[in-house]
């Protein structure tokens, strides 16, 4: 049996750049959970996004080499960018729009028509977040992130613990460079219970490495590489909702861009805004760059 993938490149400004996301579609035969997680295994991606044409309800799924995923922003634009050439979204005007299930709650995917392919995606959540303000002192997060306290004290936000899909202990630096020397010290982490807290911090700093955004940030998790910079659309959820919860943040539409990476390895830049209204739920809209780099087949055995 032939499948049919794409690789793209997600929030991206120039090819090469951004995070690799192979989309895999299937329109012949259901694709099994195992045979999802075997082939996204195979990509050796952080997540790979599967559609199935022949599924109505629900056609998008993510895996990784572990089994399935949650959507984050960078496999919403994948699997949009995908779904919009393969003539799935529904035309609106000058834009068509894709819905995604996930948690019960709906997502909805907005692409601008183009003359060479999907144009400008962007999409919109409503989110329902906690706040935890109950986290280790600066002292201790200091310690636990091989870093200084001085990197962390002085900055206008404080530690906190979101969550909107799953908790997330975001911690403000000063500098992205403070951000990007830093690293977990697991037995320090042990010694604060940390899987208490959550298995993933986010660590942000204002300021760009890429000289296009206000805010740098870097996912971390025991699971990753000393020097990993990971994709962080997983967590632009909870951080929007940080955002929000800032005393000095005023009721209104708030815009914001936020970069990822190094200057050794690949860059990401998003575009956010949220809609933060007295008695209404956080809205938000997350979008990017996709660039499709490739398309082939994968031999897969019936």
């Amino acid at each position: 049996m032939a499948l049919t993938y794409s690789l793209l490149d997600v929030f991206a400004d120039a090819p090469f750049q951004g995070v690799q996301v192979p989309v895999v579609w299937s329109e012949g035969a259901a694709l099994s959970d195992a045979h999802k997680q075997a082939l996204a295994g195979e990509f050796q991606q952080t997540e790979t996004v599967f559609i199935d044409a022949a599924a109505t309800e629900n056609p998008a799924s993510v895996f990784n080499s572990k089994g399935p995923c949650l959507f984050g922003a960078h496999t919403i634009l994948a699997a949009s960018f995908i779904a919009y050439e393969k003539g799935m979204g529904t035309p609106e005007g000058r834009f068509s729009t894709l819905k995604f299930s996930q948690q019960t709650q709906e997502i909805s995917s907005f692409i601008d028509h183009s003359e060479g392919g999907p144009g400008a995606i962007q999409f919109s959540r409503t989110l329902s977040p906690s706040v935890d303000h109950y986290v280790p002192t600066l002292t201790q997060l200091a310690a636990m992130l091989n870093t200084e306290e001085r990197h962390i004290s002085f900055s206008k936000y404080k530690p906190l613990i979101v969550s909107v899909d799953h908790p997330v202990l975001i911690i403000p630096f000063t500098r992205p460079e403070h951000v990007l020397a830093a690293s977990l010290n697991s037995e320090r982490w042990a010694d604060l219970a940390g899987h208490v807290y959550t298995p993933q911090l986010f660590l942000f700093a204002p300021g760009s490495i890429t000289g296009k955004t206000q805010f740098h940030g870097r996912l971390l998790s025991f699971e990753q590489a000393r020097d990993a910079v990971p994709p962080i659309g997983s967590v632009m959820p909870e951080f929007i909702a940080y955002l929000a919860a800032q005393a000095d943040v005023t009721d209104g539409t708030h815009t914001f861009s936020i970069d990822r990476g190094s200057l050794t390895t690949r860059k990401s830049i998003l575009h956010a805004e949220f809609d933060k209204r007295p008695g209404r739920a956080l809205r938000c809209r997350l979008g990017g760059n996709v660039i499709k780099m490739g398309q082939g087949e994968l031999l897969f055995p019936n």
